[in-house]
């Protein structure tokens, strides 16, 4: 009796990390590059750090972006994005690194203040289900790439 006690003693630190890891898992840590081009994406963008609530928190110090407001993970990559109202101006250029997220499905982009035309590299984006431009300001026309987003559903996701 004594020595089944010590081996499940002995047993329990194992399964509380196995538990662990694969919570790890399912969880998801971000993926270094996925990081690196967030990083990326905040400082190609014009925006006010005192109106920010997202992106002004981002920092090179936190090693998991799946855990910065905004960011949405699984598996640790990049599904969502979330930027409404950070008072971004400017707009995205056709070289941002936001166009290399490969996972993102969902993307609210709303209430900002763009005043540019929408990008035509956003067909990159060839998981993108939802996608949010409520208000933002874009001007000129629709670039026709766009309509390569076979995925693209008219509805955004409920927050």
């Amino acid at each position: 009796m004594r020595a089944h006690i010590t081996f499940l003693l002995f047993l329990i630190p194992f399964s509380l990390i196995n538990s662990n890891s694969n919570n790890f898992l399912v969880n998801g840590y971000c993926h270094g590059h996925e990081r690196s081009l967030l990083l990326l994406l905040k400082n190609s963008l014009i925006f006010n750090p005192k109106k920010s609530s997202k992106l002004v928190q981002w920092n090179q110090i936190d090693d998991d972006c799946c855990q910065w407001n905004g960011v949405t993970c699984v598996e640790g990559h990049v599904t969502a994005l979330d930027l409404s109202q950070e008072s971004i101006s400017g707009g995205l250029n056709d070289s941002s690194a936001l166009f290399n997220l490969q996972y993102l499905q969902s993307l609210n982009l709303a209430l900002n203040v763009f005043r540019a035309t929408i990008p035509q590299e956003l067909h990159q984006l060839q998981n993108l289900r939802y996608l949010n431009f409520s208000n933002i300001g874009f001007e000129g026309q629709i670039p026709k790439e766009i309509f390569h987003l076979k995925r693209l559903v008219t509805s955004c996701p409920k927050t």
